[in-house]
């Protein structure tokens, strides 16, 4: 039988650790989350990725010129590796996040929020921004308000140039009656159906469309930073979901408006409380845990902390053990966390070791850095990670991670490091009988056991 406190570790938590105690319950994890929401190793600040990206971008143009000299394209190739360096920096600290943190709870919910409000950074201007974008609109608000999340994911110009809001103009507005330019329907589309009342929701397209035009204005400018210009606002009363927004000129407020009745809509709390349930507990969540965890959120007002007590107490949260998934990433940072790898070498890793080591098998893992399959993220079930190639790809991980680190612990006792009371007997057994600590220390992480949670 698996106890609670290894089943808080690597069922909610990074996993197990041989010098980090796991949570001893579920109020221990609960407490973590205030512990752990300022983040250790956060990424590069979003202004000055911008800046950096604004310097390849305008070294990029003047080593186009005909008049380019070979100096202008060497100034733009140190440009683009000083962007790739701090991207690579960017996946080690996110990795690190988990692999050292006191449980991991605060930064898997902020995996799961991430993967919610799924973008990536587009186009050259604002290539490999996904880090700092989740750094900037989830992280602040992993503990706070849904509401407060929705506004700051869905305005911000990662989003709005990922689901081409900013090429939205409304056809009444004064750029739009000018230059004939129309709505573009995208975010709307996705705001409903993945971030807000999902996909069993009663929404209609008459309600995107409304939503579309109600959220021309919203937009950025030449710096790619947030805008709300009036001059593309479709003005005029806008009605969406029986709601009626907006004015002869409207106004951000009228859009927050909304996104707040979104955040409070019944249909929101089912669907965030049903993916929350999958994510951390069973690809088919018991139905009773869902309206538990969907009544929690809508009785305090999207109260995510509220949302979260709710899903830790009740008792289908801790049935059927190791009955997920761990994603790419998951597996990488418990390995190294039940390794004990020392973390600043981890976090000194140069850029070349860090693409051979980590980002590109990641990417045939089939969690790609700083991207994302779709508007809808990952999927959450086994089916989408236990792939043929994905799986070939986490053993060959493994094996050349236990390669690189010859002396490690003893195969009989890392297994009890790495699963605690979650090792089978078979998994022991293998252990006991491995030729090499390397081999079995591999036979371990590799294991269907570690690669659950």
């Amino acid at each position: 039988m698996v106890s609670v406190p290894t089943m808080a570790a690597i069922r909610f938590g990074a996993g197990l650790s041989p010098n980090i105690p796991a949570p001893v319950d579920a109020d221990a994890l609960y407490a973590s989350l205030s512990a752990e929401a300022r983040p250790s190793f956060p990424p590069q600040p979003w202004a000055a990725r911008l800046n950096l990206l604004q310097k390849r971008a305008t070294l990029l143009r003047a080593s186009r010129e005909a008049t380019a000299a070979p100096a202008d394209r060497a100034a733009f190739e140190g440009a683009h590796q000083a962007l790739r360096d701090a991207s690579f920096s960017d996946l080690r600290h996110a990795i690190a996040e988990l692999a050292y943190a006191g449980t991991g709870f605060h930064e898997r919910l902020t995996r799961f929020w991430a993967n919610h409000f799924a973008t990536k950074g587009m186009g050259g201007t604002l290539l490999r921004t996904r880090s700092a974008y989740i750094h900037d609109a989830i992280r602040p608000h992993v503990t706070g308000r849904f509401s407060e999340m929705l506004r700051a994911a869905v305005l911000h110009p990662v989003m709005l140039v990922y689901l081409d809001q900013f090429r939205s103009v409304g056809p009444n507005s004064a750029v739009g009656r000018r230059q004939g330019r129309g709505v573009n329907e995208n975010l709307a589309r996705e705001l409903l159906e993945l971030h807000t009342l999902g996909t069993s929701s009663t929404y209609t397209q008459a309600d995107v469309s409304k939503f579309a035009l109600l959220l021309t204005g919203v937009t950025i400018n030449p710096q790619n930073e947030f805008l709300f210009d009036s001059r593309i606002a479709e003005p005029g009363i806008i009605e969406v979901l029986g709601q009626r927004y907006g004015a002869r000129l409207t106004r951000l407020d009228h859009i927050t408006q909304a996104l707040d009745d979104l955040a409070r809509h019944p249909d929101t709390a089912t669907h965030i409380a049903r993916k929350l349930a999958r994510h951390f507990v069973a690809d088919t969540p018991d139905p009773r845990l869902v309206a538990h965890v969907a009544a929690a959120f809508s009785q305090s007002g999207g109260d995510l902390m509220v949302t979260c007590r709710a899903l830790l107490e009740h008792p289908a949260a801790w049935e059927n053990p190791m009955a997920k998934t761990r994603a790419p990433v998951e597996l990488m940072a418990a390995a190294i966390r039940a390794l004990n790898i020392p973390r600043d070498g981890f976090l000194a890793l140069p850029s070349r070791r860090t693409r051979l080591e980590l980002a590109e098998p990641l990417q045939q893992m089939g969690e790609e850095f700083e991207s994302v399959p779709s508007p809808a993220g990952h999927d959450d079930g086994a089916a989408y990670w236990v792939t043929p190639q994905a799986l070939a790809a986490r053993i060959g991980w493994v094996t050349a991670l236990v390669q690189r680190w010859p002396d490690g612990p003893d195969p009989r006792a890392f297994v009890d490091v790495a699963l605690g009371d979650a090792a089978s007997d078979a998994l022991r057994r293998a252990a006991r009988g491995a030729e090499t600590r390397a081999q079995g220390i591999g036979l371990i992480l590799a294991s269907p056991g570690f690669n659950r949670r």
